[in-house]
């Protein structure tokens, strides 16, 4: 199993604070957003061992994450230049997914750099194994459906397979979303290249989710604790507030 972290976005909604800091690295009670993640990831080993990391983020930003690498001693996170400068020229969720997987073998857990979660990853993971050959995305009950209008909003059988997402709806069915937190096998790799010959800029995620699920059976995991999407100051606050809490 390998590990990726989506980072090469640019945090537009939190300028200024992002001109010249990427999301992911933005502090949080004195450590960068994605060390929290990192901190999970490495506990996945206790159920199941992972290869590497790899974190893939843009031109802008790819010299402060080698900075952040080796002040670790991390020898075991690979950091991926996608080559973008803006946000105009970007890849794309979709895409950077498809660039940083490339053709390596194996299993991928896959993250959003900007989840913020109090729970861990071994059960998802667990049961995430089980399904193979089939995906299965996490998902969480936001509780409030005018929240969701920013999310992706799922619809969810009695089996727990996906069976539709709709992008921010006007209107949500639900509060139920999808977070980025997903595990694609070895065996659905093949269907991003199907995605990307016919959207050839794949920006969001759910867009893509929303594809795959007419094309072969998505699991869903629901997710319960705390979960914040850091996008805006107000939950960057938000998360800084619970970890002073929870110390």
């Amino acid at each position: 199993m390998n590990v990726l972290i989506l980072a090469a976005g640019y945090g537009t909604r939190l300028y200024p604070l992002t001109l010249n800091t990427p999301k992911a690295l933005l502090p949080i009670d004195g450590k960068p957003l994605i060390a929290y993640l990192i901190e999970k990831i490495d506990r996945v080993k206790e159920v199941e061992n992972w290869k590497r990391i790899v974190v893939v983020t843009n031109n802008k930003f790819y010299q402060q994450f080698i900075i952040w690498r080796d002040k670790l001693g991390r020898k075991d996170i690979t950091i991926l230049n996608d080559g973008s400068n803006s946000p105009q020229d970007r890849k794309g969720v979709v895409g950077d997914i498809k660039f940083a997987i490339g053709e390596t073998e194996g299993h991928w857990l896959i993250l959003g750099a900007d989840n913020f979660f109090d729970w861990e990853l071994d059960n998802f993971v667990k049961f995430a194994l089980k399904k193979v050959p089939h995906p299965t995305i996490g998902i969480y009950d936001i509780k409030e459906r005018y929240l969701a209008t920013q999310l992706g909003v799922v619809k969810v059988s009695r089996d727990g397979i996906i069976e539709e997402l709709i992008e921010k709806p006007k209107e949500p069915q639900s509060s139920l979303i999808a977070t980025c937190i997903y595990f694609f096998p070895q065996q659905s790799i093949k269907f991003f290249d199907q995605y990307l010959s016919i959207h050839k800029f794949g920006d969001m995620a759910g867009q893509y989710i929303a594809w795959l699920v007419k094309k072969l059976l998505v699991y869903s995991f629901l997710f319960k604790g705390v979960w914040l999407d850091i996008g805006t100051k107000e939950t960057l606050m938000e998360a800084e507030r619970l970890i002073k809490e929870t110390k």
